[in-house]
């Protein structure tokens, strides 16, 4: 077991260094500095407050989105707190700096975690932008590592819970 998970680390290092590093390019730089901050707190408040103060909106979209973003924060920041992953710019020599040092921890990745949610939400009342939203979501979650900030499994377990929340929130609120 213990060998396995050593393989998989070290599978993570080499796709974090590949994305991070081999793929550097100043448009990039750009490109996904823009990208990652879809999903950051102001746009994903700006989100949910859209549609709970729109009064021509009679669907339970703005609550979904609420609960589903909310709620998944709330689970990413529980988790940041007990696992205490550093983030990788910390620990690998060699990452660059491209943005701002955040203070918090790596695991899981937050801005991952919200652009599914929200993904997910939005694709259930309006199917036919699902393939635009899952590839907006897709791409934050690869600004995250490429910006330095996650690990691809930071980034995966982000996916995972934003799924979930954005599913639970669905069932939840008819």
């Amino acid at each position: 077991m213990a060998r396995w998970l050593g393989t998989l680390h070290q599978g993570e290092l080499n796709l974090f260094a590949t994305v991070h590093v081999r793929w550097a390019r100043q448009w990039l730089d750009r490109t996904m500095r823009f990208v990652t901050e879809l999903a950051g707190p102001v746009p994903s408040v700006a989100l949910c407050l859209l549609f709970l103060a729109n009064a021509n909106v009679r669907s339970p979209l703005g609550w979904r989105l609420l609960v589903a973003t909310g709620g998944s924060h709330l689970l990413v920041q529980v988790l940041k707190r007990v696992i205490q992953r550093d983030r990788p710019y910390l620990v690998i020599e060699g990452s660059r700096g491209i943005v701002a040092p955040l203070a918090d921890h790596s695991f899981p990745s937050g801005h991952t975690t919200a652009a599914v949610s929200m993904a997910v939400v939005l694709s259930a009342a309006q199917p036919l932008l699902t393939p635009l939203l899952g590839a907006l979501a897709a791409l934050v979650g690869f600004s995250r590592t490429y910006l330095g900030h996650h690990y691809p499994t930071d980034v995966l377990a982000g996916a995972l819970i934003g799924i979930l929340f954005g599913i639970w929130s669905v069932a939840l609120i008819a």
